[in-house]
């Protein structure tokens, strides 16, 4: 039997059983030894090669802790929404996007700040590529559909963005977001009669593919899309399952059946598993169903990764698109809406959650650690969010079936 084979029959085998029982109630832990150990990830029938570079693996290893950083820098940059910048500041900000791109292409292969080991990252990160230390049983770490998406996500989009500022020379530099979860203008009746105001921040409409994004002759250009981002004025589906589905091409019903998607996704609260997703630790491993992540993963997260297909459909090349960053500030804006909600809306107290370690590559290229526990307060990063229509879907009055098919 081929090494390949062995290898797939032995993700095949891990990933049967939807959990394995706990070896030991432990936080799951990033080490060198991890990325020595690397072996080829397994993604939806597909064996994977995406381990990490041999570079740095022998330096130091450095505790990263964001509120430290912010001591440094104590004024937050503020990520704004795409659809709002405009004149000189959309102009200066896509200058300085496409330049920054163009300068992460362009940086050797085997360097961790380069597009191409971001991606690798990622894949590694999220296809099983990387073994529990000392665990029997081949049992594999991946941070989708367990608690482990939403921290990790923040963490990795911020060490993107913080690479973008190296290469930039300027260190105000803030990866704006793309705002899918808002089709609603403030000055307009949407499509329950309502208007929609608030005080000050964004409030238009941002559930389209962001433009700058779409310049086949820049960086930030990605060819592997299907051809919903390349359709003008079409609002993006939150509630697609499938991402061979035509589009849906008419803002009268993409905008309530959206507004749907994301009432359920945010009114989640009542028990973190349920916004966060299953717990992972030492001794278990990743599971297959895809309801098994939280409720702000399963919809609308996964379905934009439909909508805009091609490398998006998969975490081993989702990465290469440009506008995944982008996409993910948005998910995480999205967690810090959520906890501003109340009723009870509360990360998990869990110290396995809380203690659990990754490691990232930083824009030195130095390996750092960092804990989930010291990621959960945004300002921390030195950063916040621009106010956008940031609710306007929790007084949906109805909600579709978003169910697991």
């Amino acid at each position: 039997m081929k090494v390949q084979e062995v290898i797939l029959l032995i993700h095949v085998l891990a990933f049967s059983t939807s959990h394995w029982v706990c070896v030991q109630s432990a936080p799951i832990v990033i080490t060198r030894t991890t990325l020595r150990n690397c072996i080829s990830g397994f993604v939806a029938g597909e064996v994977t090669s995406c381990c990490p570079p041999d570079i740095n693996l022998n330096g130091p290893i450095v505790d990263f802790i964001p509120r430290r950083d912010r001591i440094r820098n104590p004024r937050l940059r503020v990520r704004k929404a795409l659809q709002c910048l405009s004149g000189h500041e959309l102009e200066t900000y896509t200058q300085k996007l496409q330049r920054g791109y163009k300068l992460m292409r362009a940086l050797p292969q085997d360097d961790p700040r380069s597009l191409f080991q971001q991606n690798q990252i990622h894949c590694a990160y999220g296809s099983g590529a990387f073994m529990q230390d000392g665990i029997p049983g081949n049992l594999t770490v991946d941070i989708h559909s367990n608690w482990h998406f939403l921290p990790w996500h923040r963490m990795f989009v911020y060490f993107h963005e913080k690479i973008l500022q190296k290469l930039l020379n300027d260190h105000k530099f803030s990866l704006h977001f793309w705002n899918f979860d808002n089709g609603v203008n403030a000055n307009e009746t949407d499509s329950y009669g309502e208007h929609r105001h608030g005080p000050r921040g964004c409030f238009k409409a941002g559930h389209f593919f962001p433009p700058l994004y779409n310049d086949n002759s820049s960086s930030t250009f990605h060819v592997n899309r299907s051809i919903r981002p390349f359709i003008p004025n079409l609002p993006v589906d939150l509630s697609l399952r499938n991402r061979n589905e035509p589009p849906l091409r008419f803002a009268d019903v993409a905008v309530p059946r959206n507004r749907e998607v994301m009432q359920r996704a945010m009114a989640a609260g009542t028990i973190p598993r349920d916004f966060f997703g299953i717990d992972i630790k030492v001794g278990t491993t990743r599971s297959i169903p895809l309801s098994d992540g939280g409720s702000l993963e399963f919809l609308p997260h996964n379905s934009v990764h439909r909508w805009i297909a091609g490398s998006s459909s998969s975490p081993a090349t989702a990465t290469k698109d440009p506008v995944f960053y982008t996409f993910h500030a948005n998910v995480d804006r999205l967690w810090h809406v959520w906890e501003k909600l109340g009723m009870n809306r509360t990360a998990p107290a869990d110290p396995d959650w809380l203690g659990a370690q990754f490691l990232f590559w930083d824009e030195n290229k130095v390996l750092r650690r960092i804990k989930i526990g010291d990621c959960l307060n945004i300002e921390d990063f030195g950063y916040t969010y621009e106010p956008v229509n940031d609710a306007n879907w929790m007084d949906s009055a109805n909600s579709p079936d978003t169910s697991p098919p």
